[in-house]
């Protein structure tokens, strides 16, 4: 399965979810150098995430 890369649809809450999920599922057989990297990544993200949830207008 392909996962969109950061460059395609960048900032778009969809493509940030599928990253942060795909992410996360490598996070427990990552190496401890690769899984520090993954973790700085999903903290970025998880920041996006919610600059965009709470951008979403209140129904």
């Amino acid at each position: 399965m392909a996962y969109p890369s950061r460059h395609d649809d960048a900032g778009s809450l969809p493509t940030l979810l599928a990253e942060y999920g795909y992410l996360a599922t490598q996070l427990t057989a990552a190496s401890a150098t690769y899984a520090e990297r993954i973790r700085t990544r999903l903290t970025e993200l998880d920041a996006d995430i919610e600059r965009h949830i709470a951008a979403m207008p209140d129904e």
